[in-house]
């Protein structure tokens, strides 16, 4: 668990959304414009020009799943990264994810010159970070068999190592889907990267902190049991 409030998580959350409102109450055409003025395209990098829609672009959603998943991440794994990191390292860390995530997509971008949005590859940063710091956790996951529903708990490493397998296997598909797939491994592997090479000190304290075995009453000697137990320091 987070050892502080992850109000930059929150805040992070909150202007997605307020961004995604506004963009509801333009119109079809008003959106579009909005988007191509402020979405990344890959020629940013090849032209070194609008280098401020790699920011803008990462708080703008195409739909509301598109919205909505990005956020139930970012909900699920930012508050702990956010809070080993400090709240400036955060922020840092966030937008260098989301530059990583940008360049590779633009690298395979095949001269497609459209623009890229959504904070899918900030988000996937912060999934590759938490890889590293926390591969042990439990993350619960929806498992829907016919007519069997059940939330089971699966360690975090299987789960985004899964997610990345398939991100890869779909990027290799070569098909493009309106979905930018290379930003995604591209966010995930700076994370994962970054968190051990250059922000190595919170790797240590994260694994210790987190290293711990949960105890029982039963399994503490009797001496030690809450003296409610008719128990006193001295028996």
């Amino acid at each position: 668990p987070a050892s502080q409030k992850p109000l930059l998580t929150w805040s992070l959350i909150a202007l997605n959304f307020f961004v995604f409102l506004y963009q509801l109450s333009l119109s079809g055409s008003a959106n579009q414009m909005l988007i191509n003025e402020f979405g990344v395209k890959p020629s940013v990098f090849f032209e070194m020009r609008d280098f401020h829609t790699i920011i803008t672009s990462a708080f703008m959603h195409a739909g509301w799943m598109h919205l909505l998943s990005n956020m139930l991440f970012l909900y699920i794994y930012g508050d702990n990264i956010e809070s080993y990191l400090g709240r400036i390292n955060f922020l840092i860390f966030y937008i260098l994810g989301g530059v990583s995530a940008a360049l590779l997509q633009a690298f395979f971008s095949g001269g497609v010159d459209v623009p890229m949005i959504g904070a899918s590859g900030c988000i996937a940063a912060i999934m590759g970070a938490y890889y590293v710091l926390y591969p042990k956790a439990k993350i619960n996951v929806f498992l829907w068999f016919f007519i069997f529903i059940q939330f089971i708990k699966v360690p975090a490493n299987i789960v985004l190592l899964m997610w990345i397998i398939g991100q890869f296997i779909s990027a290799a598909g070569g098909s493009y889907s309106g979905v930018a797939y290379f930003a995604h491994i591209g966010g995930f592997l700076f994370g994962y990267l970054a968190i051990q090479y250059f922000f190595k000190e919170y790797v240590k304290k994260a694994r210790v902190i987190t290293n711990y075995e949960v105890v029982e009453d039963n399994d503490l000697p009797i001496s030690r049991k809450n003296k409610s137990q008719g128990l006193t320091k001295d028996d």
